[in-house]
């Protein structure tokens, strides 16, 4: 059965991330400091709701005995479109390569990784599945999309300092991607000749 708790948990994350990039993008573009703490409350609030989602689906799927290879496909999906469109926003927010560049090389990996495991559906039971160093990526993920939130509020009282680890946060978290990116693809490699 397709739909279940925890695959309409994940199915949620499809919905939560572009809406909540939608209206952070409005709360960023606001004219006025109260539109701007509306708009990014609401948007926090989808975030969060999102995040945990994350954890919740799974969770729920091993204790309801409710783990399909549908759940097991659609999960990371629903982590890349939650987390991406809340990195196109910072991207074009901030028009600095600084964080484009990040942004672009977590995005392609995403790309890449999610394009493997579709070529896989029907040849095996579970294509391409999540490994321990891509739930540390995604949790990293979260962790930049959550200190941007703090940051609106940290920026308030001069937090160039925060601004500053919010960047570094951006980098490690593409180094990530890329090593998780490498790993797939070294296994499949393996896979493949062996």
């Amino acid at each position: 059965m397709i739909f279940t708790l925890p695959t309409l948990l994940t199915a949620f994350r499809l919905v939560a991330g572009p809406l909540g990039a939608f209206l952070l993008w409005q709360g960023l573009t606001a004219e006025t400091d109260t539109a701007l703490v509306s708009w990014w409350s609401y948007s926090l609030a989808f975030f969060v709701a999102g995040a945990l989602t994350d954890w919740l689906d799974g969770f729920l799927a091993r204790r309801m005995k409710q783990v399909t290879a549908f759940g097991a496909l659609l999960d990371p999906i629903a982590d890349k479109v939650f987390v991406g469109a809340f990195l196109i926003v910072f991207a074009i927010w901030s028009g600095l390569w600084i964080v484009s560049v990040p942004v672009a090389a977590i995005l392609s990996r995403d790309v890449v990784i999610t394009l493997m495991r579709v070529s896989r559906l029907g040849k095996e039971s579970n294509p391409v599945p999540v490994s321990y160093a891509a739930k540390v990526k995604t949790a990293a993920e979260m962790g930049v999309i959550a200190w941007f939130f703090a940051l609106i509020v940290l920026a308030r009282g001069g937090g160039d300092w925060a601004y500053l680890v919010w960047i570094v946060m951006i980098w490690v978290t593409a180094a990530l991607s890329l090593y998780t990116a490498l790993g797939y693809l070294w296994a499949r490699r393996k896979t493949s000749t062996g």
